[in-house]
């Protein structure tokens, strides 16, 4: 594939230019603090909730049972859960099954009967050990509105508490829905000698109701006080569990507060996107963030209601997908056939960006909330620093960008002198000062001293001397990574006889993604092929204007 104006590409890696200490936590760290205010009044909107499952750790701390008030600092800071009772809780997805968990800590067991993306929930036919593992915890986690019936179907005992997600945020399936649903379960029934066959065709009938809950704000909102109310009635409101319970919810409302804010802010900004779906898994996402759906009505239509396009509507639905309005393409990486892949290819080649929602919740993230953080920073794209940004808005840039004189950082942080920079991501981040160093040593790690970068030649000084070649553009690449964020390299390969400590293969990377003085940038150097080097991940030596001084370089990194 080219590079220039390529298509993601399916490097799992994270994104090296992240790591550094003006992008990691030290960046978050400010985001958050301008984020306060606005976090305040998320917060406020839970606060009822929190007071009044809240009221039994407050009375409890007041009396001297569970500590000083620092307690409530402890789960963050990793120290084990203080539990008097452990509960068996099971969800029928992992989706919630997440959610149950980050809420619960080590006070709760949490099983998720379907945990896998490669699993097809609206076709699952539960074994008699699910049915024996749903009726034998103490509180059940079911999505509701139709999604998981084979979990509803569960022969619950009087003393269980069974939690409907679907109950709880007031949507309801009507009759004709769950008759279809039954129907379909005869049909998979009736077919299963033909899987194979129908897997190439098949979407999912959800009728009036889109049961995809977990991409609704408002009902994981709803959910997690659920979720914690029972943990509290379950383990006793005046036990250990029931405190630790308490604690993690008050964590998790501050996260949901921090979404929260990240949306507004968009919104503040006047951030607008239009989108297009090949089905509706990610709409209560959408319509939540202020999306606009541009997908054809009579294609949605069909496809929700498990019926075939029609040859209009697909060419309406490619259209709308190439359309200069659309910026999202919405796709489901486990329905991706037929109608679905042909959207996606049409996006490919209209250089559209392409966020991929999966059923359950991906390997690579750790929770609900994180999840839907990541696909609403994909959607919104408005943060090019950190890797969130459309695809289409990536453009060609010339060696001009990176012209002049450039040192490495690689010495400063050998003598001492980015050690405040060390300390400040440790006090924001997750290791210690000396761990941060000892990564960046390996990220920064460079015999290049200088760089010179004059018209389309470049020099490359180190203890051996000079060495000078001539570099033509060879376009770009984008690299997905596997927090969900993204990085544009730029490439360029030398021409003409290139002498010994000159690369053959240089990339740049800088936060850029369109022509614009670089500030500093981030190398990747190599006598192997450009496909070679985007290999790279770990070693991104790192240069900054030659005219700064060391402490005017540790500056800038603090400031960023």
């Amino acid at each position: 594939m080219s590079a220039t104006g390529s298509a993601p590409s399916n490097d799992n890696q994270n994104q090296p230019e992240n790591h550094h200490p003006f992008d990691g936590a030290v960046a978050q760290a400010f985001a958050t603090k301008r984020n306060k205010t606005i976090a305040i009044i998320a917060i406020a909107a839970v606060a009822v909730i929190a007071l009044i499952l809240g009221g039994t750790f407050f009375i409890l701390n007041r009396n001297g049972k569970l500590g000083t008030t620092s307690s409530n600092q402890t789960v963050a800071q990793g120290i084990p859960d203080s539990c008097d009772t452990t509960l068996n809780l099971v969800a029928s997805v992992n989706q919630w099954g997440s959610l149950a968990k980050e809420l619960g800590g080590d006070c709760v067991k949490v099983t998720s009967v379907i945990s896998s993306t490669s699993a097809e929930p609206h076709d699952y036919e539960a074994t008699a050990a699910d049915l024996a593992t749903l009726i034998s915890a103490d509180i059940v986690v079911l999505n509701g509105a139709g999604y998981d019936s084979w979990a509803e179907k569960a022969d619950f005992g009087e003393k269980q508490t069974v939690i409907n997600i679907a109950d709880e945020a007031g949507i309801v399936a009507d009759e004709e829905d769950e008759e279809e649903e039954h129907e379909e379960e005869h049909e998979d029934e009736e077919h299963d000698g033909h899987a194979e066959d129908a897997e190439e065709e098949h979407h999912h009938h959800h009728g009036s109701v889109n049961p995809h809950l977990w991409f609704d704000p408002s009902a994981i909102l709803k959910a997690s006080q659920a979720i914690t109310k029972a943990y509290v009635s379950s383990a006793g409101e005046h036990s250990k569990t029931a405190a630790t319970a308490q604690l993690h919810s008050n964590e998790w409302n501050a996260r949901y507060a921090d979404f929260v804010a990240l949306v507004n802010d968009a919104r503040a900004a006047g951030v607008k996107r239009n989108f297009a779906a090949t089905e509706s898994i990610a709409d209560y996402l959408m319509n939540y963030i202020g999306a606009t759906n541009k997908t054809p009505q009579t294609y949605t239509n069909a496809v929700t209601n498990d019926a075939e396009p029609s040859a209009s509507d697909l060419k309406n639905a490619l259209s709308a997908v190439a359309a200069s309005d659309v910026d999202v393409l919405i796709v489901n990486p486990q329905e991706l056939t037929g109608f679905a892949k042909q959207m996606q290819e049409a996006a490919i080649t209209s250089h559209k960006t392409i966020v991929s929602v999966t059923e359950q919740l991906p390997e690579n993230q750790t929770s609900l909330l994180s999840w839907l953080t990541v696909v609403t920073k994909q959607t919104l794209a408005n943060d090019t620093y950190n890797g969130f940004f459309l695809t289409q808005d990536v453009k060609d840039r010339s060696l001009e960008d990176y012209a002049g004189d450039w040192r490495s950082v690689y010495p400063l942080l050998l003598d001492g002198k980015l050690d405040s920079v060390m300390d400040a991501k440790a006090k924001a981040g997750t290791m210690t000062a000396e761990e941060y160093k000892k990564y960046y040593d390996t990220g920064y790690k460079t015999d290049v001293s200088k760089i010179d970068i004059s018209g389309n030649s470049m020099t490359f000084t180190t203890d051996k001397g000079e060495a000078t070649a001539t570099y033509q553009y060879d376009g770009f690449k984008i690299l997905d990574y596997a927090k969900g964020n993204r990085g544009v390299r730029y490439l360029f390969t030398a021409t003409g006889d290139v002498p010994q400590g000159a690369p053959k293969s240089v990339q740049f990377s800088d936060h850029g993604i369109g022509p614009v003085k670089a500030e500093h940038f981030h190398i990747f150097m190599s006598d192997e092929s450009q496909e070679q080097t985007l290999k790279e991940m770990d070693n991104w030596p790192t240069y900054y204007p030659s005219a700064l001084t060391d402490k005017e370089i540790a500056k800038e990194m603090l400031a960023h």
